[in-house]
């Protein structure tokens, strides 16, 4: 009987492994068709000699949905893909993510000495969850985004901080880390981390031709009059409620509240000894706090290994079936209920409680590293 359970394990665990992988290759099949977010429009304007903040904030056109709110790094780190055309280029894109996909797990799992067996489980996962499929399918940086975010936590040395600064080209997840080693006082690390956007500025100011001190804030301008904002995160609902007359204060106290709230959650997080833990929080501190759409929910993934690695404990099983709703399941549900605005409230509570129950609560048996 036990030798039957046993053998029927196996079997489940081979089909999902199959399943997941037929789930996966149809994704590939529809993202080779998609990618509208992927920015080779800005990169190729910028290869041209065009300031694209400016082209943009003057009302130039886009092309899709590749609307240039990133850092000058990011548009000068594409510099390859503005040689070929669209096709090309999207699908070049298309298979650096897959990487991506793939890697990410593995070397989160390598470094926390996560089983084999589970390290197959958490990747099953990671490719079929809506997050993956809707990055791959759109094109998006936050598979690329996260990878960089991650490097510091995975891999000991300053040349891992130098790559971090990838990350800072999207705003509303890289600043985490500038936060984090401000408190750490790592100040050599962090000015290591910030070279690729100095880099990145200093090169995309002298290609343009533009006013390197204008076209420093010119980012943030461009996403600031955009008015970028969701609607599961505490900026976004902050966002919604106007605090003074004046629209400019109105953001940056936005901004000021987020930032502090922040800070008082990243002080508790850096006390954790365990680090798996600790990059889990980070991660899931900017989901609560900072902007975010459905695709940057990638960023429980490091929560997911966590919670793997201790289902024996009920906590931990909890924050599973979190996640495995939140992957699966959150992006129909929202589509099916009316009243979105109450919806969202709902999950950004869920994740921030989420956040302060792994932050607080002791568990049994929880070994300070994995």
């Amino acid at each position: 009987m036990i030798l039957n359970k046993e053998r029927f394990k196996i079997i489940l665990f081979y089909l999902f492994i199959i399943l997941s992988l037929i789930s996966f290759i149809h994704t590939i099949i529809k993202s080779v068709q998609n990618g509208a977010d992927f920015q080779w429009h800005p990169t190729k304007l910028l290869f041209e000699g065009i300031n694209h903040y400016a082209y943009f904030l003057n009302g130039g056109k886009g092309f899709l949905s590749q609307l240039g709110e990133y850092g000058h790094g990011l548009y000068v780190i594409l510099y390859p893909f503005s040689l070929v055309e669209w096709e090309t280029a999207k699908i070049l894109w298309l298979i650096l993510n897959i990487i991506f996909c793939f890697l990410i797990p593995i070397i989160i799992c390598k470094e926390f000495h996560v089983s084999f067996k589970k390290t197959i489980l958490i990747i099953c996962i990671f490719i079929t969850c809506s997050q993956t499929r809707m990055g791959l399918n759109y094109g998006q940086q936050s598979l690329f985004t996260m990878f960089f975010l991650i490097l510091p936590f995975v891999f000991k040395s300053k040349t891992s901080y130098f790559f971090s600064g990838f990350s800072y080209f999207k705003y509303s997840i890289g600043y985490i880390l500038i936060l984090t080693l401000l408190i750490k006082k790592k100040f050599k690390l962090l000015f290591c981390s910030i070279l690729p956007s100095i880099a990145g500025w200093v090169i995309y100011f002298v290609i343009t031709k533009s006013d390197p001190l204008i076209n420093l804030f010119e980012p943030l301008k461009l996403v600031l009059e955009k008015n970028y904002s969701q609607s599961a995160d505490l900026y976004s609902l902050f966002n919604k409620i106007n605090f003074t007359d004046s629209y400019l204060y109105n953001k940056l106290l936005t901004i000021f509240v987020v930032l502090l709230l922040n800070c008082f959650i990243i002080i508790k997080i850096i006390k954790i000894k365990n680090k798996l833990k600790q990059l889990a929080l980070i991660c899931l501190s900017v989901l609560c706090l900072t902007p975010h759409a459905n695709y940057d929910y990638i960023l429980l993934l490091p929560l997911l290994i966590l919670s793997i690695s201790n289902l024996n404990s009920n906590f931990y099983k909890m924050n599973f079936i979190i996640i495995i709703y939140y992957f699966y399941f959150n992006k129909y549900i929202k589509h099916l209920v009316n009243y979105d605005q109450v919806y969202q409230l709902v999950v950004f509570f869920i994740l921030l409680i989420c956040l302060f129950l792994n932050l607080y609560l002791k568990k049994n048996g929880e070994p300070d590293k994995i």
